[in-house]
């Protein structure tokens, strides 16, 4: 077996607790609209879980559809739909369009601004295998400049080459052409290769590519950073 030279490293679930990151979005989305649209901040908070479920499956939608031509517009774009879903789940007039919009990215600005993000223990198993010559990338399907934002709050961006997100490549990353984009953009041998990632149908994308896989996994009782670790101790056991 080839030895991993490259490594492709999901955010979500990976280099981030989504689970922790989801309460503080609540809670910053109530905070930002209550004040300036009216209706009460867990009002807004609560809005905000079936107008991202509704956002998630737009993506899907979009994805199978054969995706958009430009998913950077598309991010963009949609982020004002979720936050008129969140006025119709609060009760709140929908503001008029170029309002919205305006709005939609001034609520993520403000959220992502005072987000609370804690350093992971991850980073410094990143360091240990970038000092072993080892090339990281990321592969998330976040918008790039979130995923590059993201790296630069918990001091990762200089362990990282290229910050693959699904607008870098315009693929979604809800099938193997996410990670057969990812391979062509970079040029890497796929065999020399490997994925880290909390999702088990992500690898089998991935595997699909020749890339192998290592997935993150929380046992009963295990902490966040305790599964990441133990995901990248394995990576490590099989470099060596």
């Amino acid at each position: 077996m080839s030895p991993i030279e490259v490594l492709f490293v999901d955010k979500g679930g990976v280099l981030v607790d989504n689970t922790a990151l989801s309460v503080q979005w609540r809670r910053l989305i109530g905070e930002f609209l209550a004040p300036r649209l009216g209706g009460r901040h867990e009002e807004w908070g609560a809005a905000n879980l079936p107008a991202f479920q509704r956002q998630w499956e737009r993506f899907q939608r979009a994805a199978a559809a054969g995706g958009p031509a430009d998913i950077r517009g598309f991010f963009a774009k949609d982020a004002r739909q979720w936050f008129l879903d969140m006025c119709d789940g609060v009760g709140i007039e929908r503001p008029p369009d170029g309002v919205a919009g305006a709005i939609a990215a001034d609520t993520v600005s403000y959220v992502k601004a005072h987000l609370n993000i804690p350093v992971p223990r991850a980073i410094d198993a990143l360091r240990a295998l970038r000092a072993r010559d080892v090339v990281l990338h990321t592969a998330s399907a976040d918008a790039h400049d979130d995923l590059v934002e993201f790296l630069e709050r918990i001091g990762g961006r200089d362990l990282f080459d290229r910050v693959y997100g699904s607008d870098l490549v315009n693929t979604w990353k809800f099938g193997p052409d996410y990670y057969r984009a990812v391979l062509a953009d970079s040029g890497v041998d796929p065999v020399r290769a490997a994925v880290v990632d909390d999702s088990p149908q992500a690898l089998e994308w991935a595997r699909e590519c020749g890339l192998r896989g290592f997935l993150v996994e929380r046992r009963d009782g295990e902490g966040f950073d305790d599964a990441v670790m133990r995901t990248f101790d394995d990576v490590a056991r099989v470099i060596d």
